[in-house]
């Protein structure tokens, strides 16, 4: 098949004729075009055959589940206006606690052994806001330490690097860094162990610090753009930083993080001053682009002629190698100049063969255009002098600025020390005007005692006869006691005899009426008599 495509293509190959620049110039437009449509319909041909055994790739199949990719949006519009989570509201945590609880199901399976672990992550979210950080993010820490950025490196295949960077006194670059090692226990967790960190403040070199902190991390979501981890609380392991921390903390604490993307670099394409070479006839071969060599010559003579500042007469020829030659003669009149440029053949290709002839070009430069490149020359010269004087008065602006800044800041510092001094002196006079105070109360309490001494003396005497007295009076006091209980005693008494008058009262009535009856049932018989 390639055989009988090759011979087609040679059979309509197309005569040429060297053109008076020596480049091939085909005789007839009409069997030029029609060349070129069968090397198309021949390259379709090959193509179209050999596409026959090829078989079809097959669809790339997602890892990560498609019900996840909402999810993990909505966390990642929610998470990244908090700073870390110390501007979270309680609605916000607890909406993020839901959204973690419902992606951790999608999570792929062995995420420690996948390599989107490794990477740089921005930090969007933690749970507890001095989880990043420490005391960066507590106290006064995120004022003096303004703009902080806090992210986490993984290297393959156990390195871990923990960053924060933030500007002391808002323009002091600085960072704190922390060092270590993960160590997997399973396929979802793993032991961080941070060994060294070291922190810059912004003046002078890094501090370097050693440390023993050992963290227990589970991975409960990860894919190619969020990484979500859980801190587990655990016994037994070392953290030299719990002091300064406040204490080892003993509950969940919820990361959030989201891959930094490396930013690509597009490369402009170079120029290509050089001349397309004819396409090869052959249906599987492929037309490059070639740079003639009167090209490359041309160029040169640019260049010697942009070098040089007086004129010149240059003759360039090519060489067998395709090499170029170039001679300098003095110029046969001032002001003026002659080039001679002798091109080569053009390069060879796959369909060209031979040398093409050497013609000689003669190149005259005008006097008023070398005094107007000579005249752009020195007005950039001009302005490169002034852009370099702009930008080291920029410089100087710059650091005069950050001198004053400083300056500012140094005056501020003093300030608020100052104030520190005349506040302690101002608490040591009120402490010692307090402790006058107190003394002088102390002896009017001392007078004050001594003084109601003498009143329990001088009254001590009376104090006896008012005792007597209350003796006699609480002795009336018993005896009208007794006479109040014979009082009841007789009311008592007075009672029963009222109540057996009563009852006998009640007798008499009974038997007056008893009487009145048998007198009335006498009656009759009494008066029948």
């Amino acid at each position: 098949m390639q055989a009988l495509l090759q011979r087609r293509a040679m059979g309509t190959a197309i005569p040429a004729r060297n053109g008076p620049s020596g480049r091939r110039v085909p005789l007839c437009k009409r069997t030029s075009a029609r060349s070129a449509q069968v090397q198309r319909r021949g390259a379709v041909e090959c193509k179209a055959f050999f596409s026959f055994f090829t078989p079809k790739p097959a669809a790339a199949v997602s890892p990560f589940d498609p019900r996840a990719k909402p999810l993990v949006e909505q966390l990642i519009a929610i998470t990244s206006g908090t700073d870390a989570g110390s501007k979270a509201s309680a609605a916000q945590k607890e909406e993020i606690a839901a959204l973690v609880t419902e992606l951790s199901r999608y999570c792929i399976k062995n995420p420690l052994k996948s390599d989107l672990l490794f990477g740089e992550w921005k930090v969007l979210f933690a749970s507890k806001a001095t989880a990043v950080g420490g005391p960066l993010r507590s106290g006064a820490g995120p004022a003096v330490f303004s703009g902080q950025n806090a992210k986490q490196i993984l290297e393959a295949p156990n390195k871990l690097v923990n960053e924060v960077q933030y500007k002391t006194l808002g323009f002091l670059p600085g960072y704190s860094r922390q060092y270590g090692t993960i160590e997997p226990v399973s396929g979802d967790t793993f032991i961080l162990n941070i060994t060294e960190g070291e922190i810059m403040a912004g003046l002078g070199g890094p501090v370097k610090k050693a440390f023993d902190i050992q963290r227990k991390i589970q991975i409960l979501y990860l894919d190619d753009e969020i990484r979500v981890a859980l801190f587990l609380p655990t016994e037994g392991l070392a953290d030299t930083e719990a002091d300064e921390n406040g204490g080892s903390s003993q509950e969940d604490i919820v990361f959030v993080f989201q891959r930094i993307a490396e930013s690509a670099e597009e490369e402009a394409p170079a120029e290509d001053d050089g001349e397309e070479a004819p396409k090869s006839n052959f249906p599987f071969g492929g037309g490059r682009k070639l740079e003639s060599a009167a090209t490359v010559a041309e160029r040169q003579v640019r260049q010697q002629l942009n070098q040089r500042s007086g004129s010149a007469k240059v003759a360039v020829a090519p060489s067998r190698q395709g090499s170029t030659k170039v001679a300098v003669a003095p110029p046969s009149r001032p002001g003026s100049a002659k080039v001679a440029v002798a091109p080569a053949a053009p390069a060879r290709s796959a369909s060209v063969r031979g040398r093409g002839r050497q013609q000689e070009e003669e190149v005259e430069e005008d006097p008023r255009e070398r005094r107007r490149r000579e005249q752009e020359e020195a007005r950039a010269a001009k302005q490169r002098e002034a852009e370099a004087k702009a930008a080291e008065a920029r410089a100087a602006k710059e650091k005069e600025q950050r001198a004053a800044e400083a300056k500012a800041a140094k005056e501020r510092a003093e300030a608020e020390r100052q104030a520190e001094r005349e506040k302690q002196v101002a608490i040591k006079e009120l402490l010692a005007q307090l402790s006058n105070d107190i003394k002088e109360r102390q002896a009017e309490a001392r007078e004050a005692a001594k003084a109601l001494k003498d009143i329990e003396k001088s009254a001590g005497s009376g104090l006896k006869e008012v005792t007597a007295a209350r003796a006699k009076v609480d002795e009336a006091e018993a005896d009208i006691k007794a006479i109040s209980q014979q009082l009841d005693a007789a009311a008592g008494a007075k009672k029963e005899a009222e109540g057996v008058a009563r009852i006998a009262k009640d007798a008499v009535v009974a038997a007056e009426k008893a009487l009145r009856a048998a007198i009335a049932a006498a009656a009759p018989a009494v008066a029948r008599k």
